[in-house]
C-alpha cells in the first residue's frame, strides 16, 4: 500500500473515531476563500465574496451580484477535498445569497446548503442571518443525516477605516441522530475586528469559542503592493497555524491563493475565483 493511501486510510479512521467518541461534528466547512484562509479565517468583521460562510452581516455591504467558488485539498491528501460555491444577489432593501459547501475524504462527506439575508439596520450597523441544512453521508449504513442550523451575525462600521463584527453559528445547538451515536453540533461565537492602517495596509483579528472546544485566536494582515495584486498572511491558535497567500484582480474577476501550515499535517492549498456581474 503506497503511503498515500495509508495517510487517507488513518484519516478516514480518525474522523469516524471523532464522531463516535466525542459525538461532534467535524467542523462544517473548516476554511471557505483564498482570501479568508490566508488570513487566518480573521475575518468576522471583513467584508468578502464568502460572508455568507463566515459573517453574513458583512453581505449587506456587497454592491454587485457575484459568482464564487473555492477548492482546497487538506495537506494534500489524494480523494480528501473542500470545495463551495456562493452566489451573491443584491435587491434593493436587502443583499441574499446561496451558498453550497462540501467536505469529502473517500466514501465519506459532509455537505452544506445555506441561504442567507443581510440588511443595512442604520447607516453603520448591519444585520444578517443564514439557515444552512447540513447533511453527511454515513458510509457505514449506506445512508445520509442532517440537521438545519441557524447563523446570525451583527456589522457596525465605526468608520471608514474601523469595522466589529460578532456571529454566532448554530444559535439552536441542533444535533443529529445516525444508527450508532448522537452527533452535536456546537455553538461558535466569533467576535472582532479589521482596522486599514492605510491604504496599502488591512490588520484583522478576532477570538472565536466553541462551547466545549475552547478558545482560538486569529490574525490576519493584507498588503497592496502594486495596483491590483495583494500579498496576505495569518496566524491561528488551537491548534497553532500560520498562512500565506496572494491576491490579483483583473476587471470583474479576481483569483485568490492561500498556503496554510499545521504543524503536524502539513501544508493545504486553496484556490479561489470570483466574478462580478455588474462591474
Amino acid at each position: 500500500m503506497r503511503k498515500r493511501d495509508l495517510k487517507t486510510g488513518m484519516l478516514i479512521c480518525l474522523l469516524l473515531q471523532i464522531h463516535c467518541l466525542s459525538g461532534s461534528a467535524i467542523e462544517r466547512i473548516s476554511a471557505i476563500g483564498a482570501r479568508e484562509s490566508a488570513m487566518a479565517l480573521a475575518v468576522v468583521a471583513l467584508p468578502g465574496h464568502f460572508s455568507i460562510f463566515q459573517n453574513q452581516a458583512f453581505l449587506a455591504e456587497e454592491k454587485f451580484s457575484s459568482l464564487n467558488l473555492s477548492f482546497r485539498q487538506p495537506w494534500l491528501i489524494k480523494g480528501y477535498h473542500e470545495s463551495a460555491l456562493s452566489l451573491v444577489c443584491p435587491i434593493p432593501s436587502a443583499v441574499l445569497a446561496l451558498g453550497v459547501a462540501q467536505s469529502a475524504v473517500a466514501t465519506y462527506k459532509e455537505t452544506s446548503v445555506s441561504i442567507a439575508m443581510a440588511k443595512k439596520l442604520t447607516r453603520k450597523l448591519s444585520g444578517g442571518t443564514c439557515i444552512n441544512y447540513f447533511f453527511m453521508n454515513l458510509p457505514e449504513t449506506g445512508r445520509s443525516t442532517g440537521s438545519f442550523q441557524v447563523d446570525c451575525g451583527i456589522g457596525y462600521q465605526h468608520s471608514r477605516r474601523l469595522s466589529l463584527g460578532i456571529h454566532l453559528r448554530n444559535c439552536a445547538q441542533t444535533a443529529a441522530e445516525t444508527f450508532q451515536y448522537q452527533l452535536v453540533f456546537p455553538l461558535v461565537i466569533r467576535c472582532g475586528a479589521s482596522c486599514r492602517l492605510s491604504e496599502q495596509l488591512l490588520l484583522t483579528g478576532e477570538t472565536a469559542f466553541e462551547k466545549d472546544g475552547g478558545v482560538a485566536f486569529r490574525f490576519g494582515t493584507e498588503y497592496k503592493l502594486i495596483e491590483n495584486f495583494l500579498l496576505r498572511g495569518g496566524l491561528l491558535t488551537n491548534p497553532f497555524q500560520h498562512s500565506f497567500g496572494f491576491g490579483y484582480r483583473w476587471r470583474s474577476f479576481q483569483l485568490d491563493f492561500s498556503l496554510v501550515h499545521h504543524e503536524i499535517l502539513g501544508y493545504s492549498p486553496l484556490f479561489s475565483i470570483n466574478f462580478n456581474f455588474s462591474r
